[in-house]
């Protein structure tokens, strides 16, 4: 027996570069798939945490990482939901949300698993992840749709998301990075070329789907990108420019798309009379109502909220009690998801109620580790900011971690700008 294990344990050894490079190409493809297919990365996973235990060195590299405050941050928010669920009072939800969010743990082999010449490789390939996803949905605009590939129901010209408010959040991070890479790259005219169609087609699929959220978040991106240009490089020209962007963006949408024009409308209609007539029983009422009840729950547990999981059944009872229009009470209803996902569309106020004010400093914490991470490389630390902008705003209508593709892809997207522990031939980094 003790030989056989010998022999393991020099094969392990033997091809243990190999292990790593070929988890560093499977992390490429899983980063293409990440905003296409569940399925393949769930498998393509499970391949890459193998060939992570095969590589070995596990309690060093576990050690590395939690060296790391931005890992550590990630780490501190998990437990929150595993300390947090004793006592509580839906037991059953906690141990749902403490096993969906699991994937926030995964920086870890992220950071101890990728090689720095393979990080760009890996944004890379989830930005033609996001195109592809883009050609689709421009095919579902003029009614074609292409045998085999696995379509969402999300409907909106949405490929394969679940929702489109998810599809654009991905959208607007690609298209801030491919952005940044206009005006910077030094490639040749026809790399501009293509970068330039892609923005166009970047921005053009926000207009065409159905996300107001996207449709806000197409000018938070390129505002974004414009402030990180001027402070680095002092490329002041880029404001006007950027700002005949945004507005003219706006204006043809607003012209040309009917979804986009719609949408507008009744976003700005439905605010209205959310606020001064009280009514809830819109998409966009819906959320008021769900604030304006969620700040009056928080303050009865400010500090430490209801617990993990207990906040739904705690809000619908106290709706119940407080609100008197039945249309109302029966839209925030029918829009808090059922079972162990329930979520009241706001990551502040889902982690507020669960965990109280420390819980949205855990939070928030992750964020701020983030930004004041040093890095040598600004293109990393622009795409950093990029999405970090984009998801704090995401975070006050919709949800981050509560929303697993979207958290895969934060917690992905976070390891990339963070000090790995290989270098680019697969050595450990001083």
């Amino acid at each position: 027996m003790m030989t056989v294990l010998n022999n393991i344990n020099t094969y392990r050894l033997q091809y243990k570069n190999q292990f790593i490079l070929y988890a560093n190409y499977l992390l490429v493809l899983y980063a293409f798939f990440l905003p296409i297919n569940d399925s393949i990365t769930r498998n393509l996973f499970t391949i890459i945490l193998i060939l992570f235990i095969l590589v070995g060195d596990i309690k060093n590299k576990i050690i590395f990482a939690m060296k790391n405050k931005v890992v550590q941050a990630f780490v501190l928010f998990y437990l929150m939901y595993f300390f947090w669920m004793f006592g509580s009072e839906s037991f059953d939800v906690a141990m749902f949300k403490l096993k969906s969010y699991r994937y926030i743990l995964y920086i870890i082999l992220y950071i101890t698993i990728i090689r720095e010449d393979f990080s760009y490789k890996i944004l890379s390939a989830f930005i033609l992840g996001v195109l592809f996803s883009e050609i689709i949905s421009y095919l579902m605009l003029f009614g074609i749709t292409v045998p085999y590939l696995p379509y969402s129901l999300a409907g909106g010209n949405v490929p394969f998301m679940i929702s489109y408010t998810q599809y654009s959040i991905v959208l607007s991070i690609s298209l801030g990075v491919i952005l940044y890479g206009i005006v910077t790259s030094t490639q040749n005219s026809l790399t501009k070329i293509l970068y330039i169609l892609f923005f166009i087609s970047a921005s053009a699929n926000i207009f065409i789907i159905q996300s107001k959220l996207g449709y806000g978040l197409y000018a938070i991106s390129i505002m974004t990108i414009s402030i990180l240009l001027i402070m680095k490089y002092k490329r002041y020209w880029v404001i006007p420019l950027f700002l005949v962007l945004i507005i003219g963006g706006y204006a043809v949408a607003y012209n040309t798309s009917s979804t986009f024009h719609n949408k507008v409308n009744v976003v700005f209609n439905s605010t209205k009379q959310a606020i001064d007539n009280e009514n809830y029983s819109t998409s966009v009422g819906v959320r008021v109502g769900f604030h304006k009840y969620g700040y009056e729950l928080i303050l009865q547990n400010p500090l430490f909220g209801l617990g993990t999981g207990d906040h739904i059944s705690d809000y619908m009872l106290y709706i119940k009690d407080k609100e008197s229009n039945e249309s109302n009470y029966l839209t925030m209803q029918r829009n808090l998801e059922s079972g162990g996902g329930g979520s009241l569309h706001s990551e502040y106020l889902d982690i507020t109620l669960q965990f109280g004010l420390v819980g949205l400093l855990i939070f928030l914490n992750i964020f701020y580790q983030l930004l004041k991470y040093k890095t040598q490389d600004y293109y990393m630390k622009t795409v950093q900011v990029l999405f970090i902008t984009i998801l704090l705003t995401d975070a006050a209508i919709g949800g981050i971690f509560s929303v697993s593709k979207i958290g895969k892809i934060f917690t992905l997207l976070s390891a990339l700008t963070l000090r790995l522990y290989y270098n680019k031939n697969g050595d450990k980094t001083d």
